[in-house]
């Protein structure tokens, strides 16, 4: 006669083994199914930050043309504002 509880464990193991698969199978699905991020809107720009950013793009071309590839730059956001997020992304979207 058969053993239920081995049974029953056989089922759980087989059970779990298959939620294991599907997770994975729906991640990978997911990752693929995502924008690339060329096609992912642009990040919004504070208003206060908007004249800057020109400046700083300005003195990156001039940086980059006038040095042999080394070197580097120093960014200060103007008195009274908080741009370290914006030159962040800015400054990434560079490189």
């Amino acid at each position: 006669m058969p053993n239920p509880r081995r049974k029953s464990r056989r089922a759980w193991v087989l059970a779990w083994a298959v939620l294991c698969v599907t997770g994975l199978a729906a991640t990978a699905w997911l990752q693929a199914a995502a924008a690339p991020p060329e096609a992912r809107p642009e990040r919004h720009i504070k208003a206060e930050c908007r004249d800057f950013m020109p400046e700083t793009e300005d003195r990156m071309h001039m940086a980059e043309s006038n040095s042999k590839g080394q070197g580097s730059i120093l960014v200060v956001s103007p008195p009274g504002t908080d741009c370290s997020d914006d030159v962040h992304d800015f400054l990434r979207e560079a490189r």
